[in-house]
């Protein structure tokens, strides 16, 4: 068996961080005819999503934004999802021949030795970069963390009636449903206070109160 674990959402200036860990036979992952989670609509991701569920084991977990903004006071965003990876890999009930992951570090390997320190058991890992597009088990974690975080994404849109899309700064809506949660403190629960959009967006409004 192999297991590989990916990411969805480590950009993101709203909501949660999602890592999800797939495991299954190497073989049954080619034939499922997985890919990067980029490379496929959300109709594509979701209609993967049972099916992967249904063949391989899987496992997510969901760090919330309010966790994100305690944690990264005292460690970076590469520590903290060490630790997370490590804890499904812990809390996996196989013994994978390999486990694969999706390194957000500079020097791929680093990550996966990161990893290893906080892992209670041994496994052989391997990190790489772009590994969610060259292994077809971190293509089906990817999926599995995507639509998780997705529909995550949509709860929180629907409690707070914002319009905005993926959480990320690239999108307009996403800055200006920030800024709003920020001036009115609804929904700041959702906003990562540590990122340097929302850093920007606090000075900016720092500089509008002082002026008046």
């Amino acid at each position: 068996m192999i297991a590989g674990i990916d990411e969805a959402g480590r950009g993101s200036v709203l909501g949660p961080l999602s890592i999800a860990l797939v495991c299954g036979k190497e073989d049954d992952f080619l034939s499922l005819g997985v890919k990067d989670s980029k490379l496929l609509t959300r109709e594509e991701r979701e209609a993967l999503f049972p099916e992967i569920r249904r063949r391989f084991y899987t496992s997510f977990v969901l760090i919330t934004a309010k966790e994100l903004n305690e944690l990264m006071k005292r460690i970076s965003l590469n520590e903290i999802e060490a630790i997370k990876e490590a804890y499904l890999l812990d809390e996996l009930p196989f013994e994978p021949r390999e486990v694969i992951l999706d390194s957000p570090d500079v020097v791929a390997q680093n990550f996966g030795q990161r990893v290893s320190r906080y892992t209670r058991r041994q496994f052989k890992i391997r990190a790489e970069h772009k590994a969610d597009f060259n292994y077809p088990v971190v293509s089906a974690a990817s999926i599995v963390a995507k639509v998780v975080r997705d529909w995550e994404i949509d709860r929180i849109r629907e409690e707070l009636g914002y319009q905005f899309s993926s959480g990320y700064p690239s999108d307009e809506a996403t800055v200006s449903a920030v800024r709003e949660m920020l001036r009115t403190g609804k929904g700041k629960e959702y906003v990562r206070m540590r990122w340097s959009t929302v850093e920007t967006i606090l000075a900016n409004q720092q500089k509008l109160a002082d002026y008046f």
